[in-house]
């Protein structure tokens, strides 16, 4: 299924997130959930974390399902955002072992459907800019450069921003602040495709949001001269969909019926 409109194929994979954020809320519970406790990432103790073997153990106890079909689940929460990694924010994906997890805040879940503005992903990046000293990944390096001539009109606010963001932050306790980092970094490899898609890891980011709410969108349909000077954007976020779909179509395969129309039902 891919958002391509309001309608038929826009409804069935809101209701599949709208069933996948009411078992992230069962998973939260205090007394049923998933145990979550201090966990120590490098030297660093980290509140309210926990480990993708006990998310899988959950969900398997809790759907009465096979361990297959759980992980196959527990990568679909990781792909759409309501879980992000804390030792390898990169790679989202739910390991069966060790590896720490925390859950993403509901105000950036799916369905709060909240636009990725270049500005917001322009003061991320400026602020990963200055925290690095200028060493970003070669995706945040052209994807900086690129915003920097799109919206140089208000770049001395984005760094600004960035700067205020980065002090604000060096405020923060030692934990919070390493688990915000990684919240951040899930976000963005959620809700925004790097330019190189092809990288490991990179093909199970979200679709563009609809097409009738967005103002790209409303530009193509309303000033159809637009289409040309926008097609390589248009060629990004249809291969992103292309991908996504892919995958779920692929990871299909190690779920029982029974479970599939739980998801889809």
């Amino acid at each position: 299924m891919t958002i391509r409109h309001q309608g038929q194929q826009y409804r069935p994979r809101m209701a599949f997130l709208q069933k996948i954020e009411a078992l992230v809320k069962d998973m939260q519970n205090p007394e049923t959930g998933v145990r979550m406790q201090n966990q120590k990432v490098l030297v660093t103790s980290v509140p309210h974390a926990m480990t993708g073997s006990d998310v899988l153990q959950w969900i398997a106890q809790r759907l009465w399902i096979s361990n297959l079909e759980a992980q196959n689940l527990g990568n679909f929460i990781v792909k759409y955002g309501y879980i992000y990694p804390l030792q390898d924010p990169r790679n989202l994906v739910l390991k069966p072992d060790n590896s720490l997890y925390r859950f993403q805040t509901p105000y950036f879940w799916p369905t709060q459907q909240w636009p990725a503005e270049d500005t917001d992903y322009a003061i991320y990046l400026a602020k990963r800019n200055i925290k690095k000293k200028g060493i970003l990944e070669e995706y945040e390096k052209e994807n900086y450069n690129f915003l920097n001539k799109k919206i140089n009109y208000k770049w001395d606010f984005v760094i600004m921003q960035a700067k205020e963001q980065y002090r604000t932050g060096k405020e923060r306790n030692k934990a919070d602040r390493y688990a915000l980092d990684c919240q951040e970094k899930a976000y963005w490899l959620v809700h925004r495709c790097p330019v190189s898609i092809s990288l490991p890891g990179f093909t199970h980011l979200m679709p563009p949001p609809p097409r009738t709410h967005h103002p790209f969108w409303r530009r193509i349909s309303r000033w159809g001269c637009n289409c040309v000077s926008r097609m390589p954007l248009l060629s990004v976020g249809l291969a992103c969909e292309r991908l996504l779909v892919e995958e779920e179509r692929d990871s299909l395969g190690g779920m029982s019926l029974g479970l599939i129309s739980w998801c889809w039902g």
